[in-house]
């Protein structure tokens, strides 16, 4: 526990020897052994390890051996025992008492006696102004779920230490017991403007922002630390922000003045389809790193932006037939076999290529939506039926050709019933 991993156990007494034995200085000639044991059997006997430093203290009366006792209990789980010994200690050396409270008040939150360790631990308090008791209150006050209590006590500690992690503490207390997101965000505002933007607080205002969803604020941290820490996960975040409030300049502006990822601009681009100047950016990007993505956007968003007539048509076409000849790239299959079949060029052809980007991604909704459309425009409406039916993502394209379908299926249906009908009569 952070509470004890400080405490002074570091035996070096080497040197020297009196008849009143002070800190550093042997009190007889095997001491240092009896040290080594001691440290020695705390990895497989505690109990062995308790007795040695016991004897230790009992030889020397040196103080520090019976803080170590006590450590060894308390770690040991004998906790009333820890708190007799603490009780001893204190009255021997009421100075050094700082050195062992802890394991005091420890115990009996352990044994579950809070009220115990908070009349322990304010007692303590109003003689010494200790961060770590503060903390302690604090910690009880959680356990009891009187959490304005702890507040009182984590402000105390935040005071003398400005410590990140108890403010975070105070933030979270704040925003998710109390429901004050905005005292929250008060506190974390002002600690940055006094200690900048240390990651645990930033981190903790931003999961503030976003509940309250205050996208402003929230963007503008995130961009802050981006330029703190030069981690382009912050900067993704920024975009992804931009991207879903449909403010597309921005966050191609954001990333072209910080020279990020292009990978961020085809995300971009993929998202924005509206904007005429969409395909150039698209096709610069394509020039610049000669990657089929960007070819591919290109591609769609010249074709999606024209008239699609003939000339455009068959310009898709090609670009598409051209791209999947060095890259059999689903998206590239599905997209250049839904054109063939929505525009009656080669619905056969269609669905040969939508099956082949199926077999990389056989659940995908839009893929099967295009087999489907492909058995439709084929006319073999059971196939299609079948198909779409099982598709349940919501999309205003999807949609209609369900409606389609299933009026392309029902009359079939009743077509068939009918002969049978005429037949029987």
């Amino acid at each position: 526990m952070p509470w004890y991993s400080g405490l002074i156990i570091v035996f070096l007494f080497l040197t020297g020897c009196t008849t009143q034995p002070t800190i550093g200085k042997k009190a007889f000639e095997n001491e240092d052994q009896f040290i080594i044991k001691g440290i020695l059997a705390e990895e497989s006997n505690t109990t062995k390890a308790i007795n040695i430093f016991n004897n230790l203290y009992k030889k020397t009366d040196k103080y520090v051996y019976l803080a170590k006792v006590i450590q060894l209990n308390f770690d040991n789980k004998n906790y009333i025992n820890t708190i007799n010994l603490v009780d001893n200690f204190i009255k021997k050396y009421p100075k050094k008492s700082q050195e062992v409270i802890n394991y005091k008040i420890y115990s009996y939150i352990r044994l579950n006696q809070l009220n115990k360790a908070l009349k322990v631990a304010k007692d303590y308090l109003k003689e010494n102004r200790n961060l770590e008791v503060y903390k302690i209150i604090a910690f009880i006050y959680i356990q009891k779920k009187e959490y304005n209590q702890a507040i009182k006590y984590l402000k105390s500690a935040y005071s003398i230490s400005h410590s990140p992690e108890i403010l975070a503490q105070m933030g979270d207390i704040f925003f998710k017991y109390l429901k004050k997101p905005n005292e929250a965000i008060s506190y974390y505002q002002t600690h940055i403007r006094l200690y900048g933007c240390e990651s645990l607080i930033c981190n903790r205002l931003a999961e503030v922002y976003k509940f309250l969803y205050d996208y402003d604020n929230l963007s503008s941290l995130y961009t802050r630390m981006y330029k703190n820490t030069g981690e382009e996960t912050y900067a993704r975040k920024v975009v992804y922000i931009y991207l879903e409030n449909g403010d597309y300049k921005k966050a191609i502006n954001f990333i072209k003045k910080n020279n990020l990822n292009k990978n961020l601009l085809y995300l971009v681009y993929k998202t924005r389809l509206e904007d005429k100047e969409t395909y150039k950016d698209a096709y610069k990007l394509y020039k610049i790193t000669k990657k089929d993505k960007f070819f591919f956007l290109y591609s769609v968003y010249k074709f999606q932006q024209s008239k699609k007539g003939l000339m455009a048509l068959n310009n898709v076409v090609a670009n598409l037939e051209l791209l999947i000849q060095r890259d059999r790239n689903p998206l590239y299959l599905n997209y250049l076999g839904y054109i063939l079949i929505d525009y009656n060029i080669n619905p056969k052809k269609g669905i040969k290529l939508v099956k082949e980007a199926l077999e990389q991604k056989p659940n995908s909704p839009e893929f099967l939506d295009s087999l489907a459309w492909g058995y439709y425009k084929l006319k073999q409406c059971k196939k299609a039926y079948n198909i779409i039916s099982k598709i349940n993502l919501e999309d205003k394209e999807i949609f209609k050709h369900k409606k389609l379908i299933r009026r392309c299926y029902d009359s079939t249906k009743n077509n068939k019933q009918n002969k049978r009908k005429s037949k029987k009569r």
